[in-house]
């Protein structure tokens, strides 16, 4: 017997030691555990003991050959201890138990556990290894858990993830780290995420992320869903791209995103996008969603700076099932700017939208069932009167002089400044430039008016005459 296989056997007793001491005393006395907790036999056997003040996990579960499902939500666990046995298939419920410590091999004695929510809890990165999560102890050495496929760590306090922290959960198919405290995703844990290959999906929101690196994504081949809301990003991440033929459902609200344009989902085939909640955003550029020819819900909601929206943002044969438009601060849709009779779905509620011709025409092109779960949308008229949009008629197609005027203005300030910046940067230069020629050419007059010589020699011809 070599050195390792007699290191793995005395973990392997220090593990049955551990256990036995739990089996005699420290443990959650499970003898009727249906009269504290809440059992239901259905096809699944469901045990709730939510809320009673647990300090361990119970010594054994109730008999039953129906796969479990196990809640101890809110209790006082501090130490998530060795886990008693079972062959059934198994979902584990552990959030906010107070959890800081977990035993090493806690699942090992539950090798078909397929779902494990550990969120909500006070567990860092210091705590956790790949060690925590080991399998059965089989042949002398330990097993990974082959048919966990959740794991939820959301809002614990872990800053970085130990490289092999994924090497026994081989089939992990959806990991939740919302709200820890990942503020740069280090390299460690980018190679950790990266062996994720049969992963669908990732949420990394609520992590105070300035950026998304390329080695977290970049063998994530079967990535459907991320969520990277509540961040602090500017730029739609460029590494995205890396997910472009798997991903469906891209979540970026709540960030510091303020430019949108065509080249922010170059690359990608997603069917649903959330751009809710950002503040900086201020229009929707040409070509922004073009290039997403399956998009089927756009999110783009609550984003209080959001003023237009480019006629062209779409591509000309896109078509939408779901739009969601509901308190920006959009003056007008162009009714241009998508194919609205296709639309399942439309909220334009809370905009300051102007009661103009587009609005009238997106009335008359959405379908009846549509309308009929809208929201009761307003618009202004000129004289700043609410109206329900569905009362809009031919009239509002009319060039309305002074308000149009003001509209368009206020549309194209940005491009008129702009123009206005450069040719008065060009004015002032050339304006410094005749200053400096002239000045030029005048000392060249003087140096000229002054040279040295003060008069000028002739020479006369000498007139010879023959007698």
């Amino acid at each position: 017997m070599n050195t390792i296989e007699k290191f793995e056997k005395c973990i392997f007793f220090l593990i049955y030691i551990m256990h036995w001491v739990h089996s005699e005393g420290i443990y959650q006395n499970s003898s009727h555990i249906c009269d504290t907790c809440k059992c239901s036999d259905g096809n699944s056997f469901i045990m709730d003991c939510s809320d009673q003040n647990f300090q361990h996990v119970l010594a054994n579960w109730p008999m039953n050959n129906k796969s479990l499902i196990a809640k101890f939500s809110n209790n006082n666990l501090t130490t998530l201890q060795l886990l008693p046995t079972s062959n059934q298939r198994a979902k584990l419920v552990f959030d906010h138990c107070k959890i800081k410590y977990i035993e090493g091999g806690v699942f090992s004695n539950m090798k078909n556990v397929e779902f494990i929510d550990l969120s909500y809890n006070f567990l860092t990165t210091e705590e956790i290894d790949g060690n925590n999560f080991k399998g059965p102890y089989n042949n002398s050495k330990f097993h990974p858990l082959p048919s966990l496929k959740y794991l939820n760590l959301a809002y614990n306090q872990i800053h970085s993830l130990p490289r092999k922290f994924f090497e026994n959960m081989p089939n992990l198919e959806e990991l939740d780290l919302e709200g820890n405290d990942f503020t740069v995703l280090d390299p460690q844990t980018q190679l950790s995420i990266g062996t994720l290959t049969r992963l669908t999906v990732l949420n990394l929101a609520n992590n105070e992320l300035t950026e998304v690196e390329g080695e977290v994504l970049r063998n994530l081949s079967n990535l459907k869903k991320i969520d990277l809301s509540s961040n602090q990003l500017d730029f739609v991440p460029e590494s995205l791209e890396y997910l472009g033929k798997t991903l469906q459902v891209l979540n970026l609200s709540e960030n510091y995103i303020f430019q949108l344009n065509d080249k922010s989902f170059m690359g990608l085939n997603i069917r649903e996008l959330h751009l809710n909640n950002l503040p900086r955003l201020e229009s929707i550029g040409p070509n922004t969603f073009a290039t997403l020819h399956n998009l089927k819900k756009l999110h783009l909601f609550n984003n209080l700076n959001l003023k237009d929206i480019d006629v062209e943002a779409f591509g000309k044969n896109q078509t939408l099932d779901e739009l969601y438009l509901n308190n920006n601060s959009l003056k007008t849709i162009p009714f241009k700017l998508i194919y609205w009779s296709q639309l399942k779905i439309l909220n334009i509620d809370g905009n300051p939208l102007e009661c103009d011709c587009n609005l009238y025409n997106i009335t008359k092109a959405v379908s009846t069932s549509v309308i009929k779960n809208m929201n009761y949308p307003i618009c202004y008229d000129d004289e700043d009167k609410s109206i329900d949009i569905y009362l809009l008629n031919e009239n509002n197609c009319k060039v309305k002089g002074h308000r149009f005027h003001i509209a368009q203005v206020s549309r194209h300030f940005d491009t008129m400044r702009t123009i206005l910046i450069i040719l008065s940067t060009l004015l002032i230069i050339g304006t410094i430039l005749t200053i400096v020629i002239g000045h030029l050419r005048y000392k060249k007059g003087l140096s000229l008016r002054s040279y040295p010589f003060v008069a000028q020699v002739s020479y006369n011809p000498i007139t010879t005459e023959y007698i």
